[in-house]
Formats: C-alpha cells, structure tokens, sequence
C-alpha cells in the first residue's frame, strides 16, 4: 500500500520507528554527538571554576548550540536512514551496520551539509522567509546522499524535485518540530531560571544539550520516514527498492 504524506502520519510513524530502535539510534546519538557532549562537558567544568557564565561565553555556547547541533542532527541522519530503510523493510540493523553505512557515504554527506549550511544559514540568513523555503526544498538532501549519491550538487537539486507538491506540508512539520524543540528549551530556561547560580547554570547546560541530542535523533528518523514516502510517492519505490540500494 502506498503512504500518503501527511505531517501527523509522518511524524507517527517516526515516532513508532524511534521508540522500536531506541538502544540503537541513542548509541548512533553518543557517537555523532560526542563533540558536543564534549563541549559542554568542558563548559560545565568552566563555570564550576569561575563561579558562573561570563557573557561572552554564554554567547560562544548559543553559536556553538545553533551550529553544532544542527550538523550534528544532519550528520546522524545519514546513518539512521539506513536503520530507518531497514526497519521499515521489517529488518532490524545493527548500531555498527548503520556506523559502517554512515562512513561509506561521509565524503557526499559532509558535502551536502556544507552546502545546506550555506544555502540555509548564510546565503538566506537576513530573510526568515527564504531561509524556511530553502530548508523546506533541502529537507532530505542528506538521505538523498545516503540512498541515490547523485553528486553534491545532485543532492540539492534531487531533494527540491522529491519535495516538490508536499513542501507546506514539510514546512508544516519543521514548524512544529522546531517549535516544540525551542519551546521546550524556553521552558527549560524558565523552569531553572539561572540567573547568578553556578549549580542552575550548569543544569540548564546539561538540559538544553539533553534537549538537542533527544530532538536531534528524532529529528533523523524523521527525515528518514519522510524521504522513503516521498519516494513511494513521487517515484514509485518501495522500501524493499530502496533496501536493496544497501546491499
């Protein structure tokens, strides 16, 4: 039977491939997460021994936020598109066939995310508008790199045309998505309220970082789901077509 995309649906059936593989897509979080764990790790210690958060650090933790975790979600989903392909085959992957997986496709992958780093974030950066369009149209350039490796730019130009006839639906998604995701850090702020306190600082460090690493891992299979019904819609593949592209 062929899915339909709606924002719900997909984000149901996501939800229902997260909590099936959960010890493996939280392992996959660790490793390509683990430079920011790191970070903020050290940035724990930091305010530990200075007695709070000067503002300029506070400010170098928002870029290295902004930044790091969107890559990190990105470079994370190119692995967990192949658990996602597989469990929706009725196949469960192992954490190091998805690592392995991963890796083959780095080079393309590393690529794709300079590029949607560019397009979304520097050449859309004083436009909300384009910027949201842009990242709309680029959803699942990075599965694309992972399932078709049609070339850097191929990426690009494919996740337009895959996205093409479902765009405000996607762009529905990302809105909730990113909603609930800043939301919850709002929430996280207020809730702690850490303003002058060493130990609340360091707890609201620890829980934003909490935030983006459950967001991001969910945020991957997302994509994932989201690219296997575009190509069930758009090209007429089903996930055993797109399983097979592995083997």
């Amino acid at each position: 039977m062929q899915l339909g995309y709606s924002v719900f649906g997909t984000i149901g059936q996501s939800l229902a491939v997260w909590a099936r593989n959960l010890p493996s897509i939280l392992i996959l979080g660790l490793i390509f997460f683990s430079p920011l764990i790191v970070y903020i790790g050290h940035e724990v210690m930091e305010v530990r021994d200075a007695g709070g958060l000067s503002e300029d650090r506070g400010v170098w933790w928002i870029l290295v936020i902004v930044f790091a975790t969107y890559a990190a979600d990105q470079f994370l989903a190119a692995p967990i598109v192949y658990g996602v392909v597989q469990e929706l085959n009725g196949t469960r992957a192992g954490v190091g066939a998805c690592v392995w997986q991963g890796l083959k496709r780095f080079v393309p992958v590393f690529f794709t995310v300079f590029l949607l780093y560019w397009c979304v974030m520097f050449g859309a950066y004083p436009f909300v508008i384009p910027a949201f369009v842009l990242a709309t149209g680029l959803y699942v350039a990075v599965p694309a790199a992972v399932c078709e490796r049609p070339g850097v730019m191929g990426t690009l130009t494919r996740s337009f045309a895959l996205t093409e006839g479902n765009r405000m639906r996607i762009f529905g998604l990302m809105i909730l998505f990113w909603g609930t995701r800043v939301g919850a850090k709002v929430a996280a702020i207020t809730l702690i309220d850490p303003q002058g306190h060493t130990g609340k600082i360091q707890a609201l460090l620890v829980t934003v970082l909490v935030i983006d690493f459950l967001y991001g891992t969910i945020g991957a299979v997302i994509q994932g789901v989201t690219y296997s019904r575009l190509r069930q819609l758009r090209d007429g593949v089903s996930t055993a077509d797109l399983a097979r592209v592995f083997e």
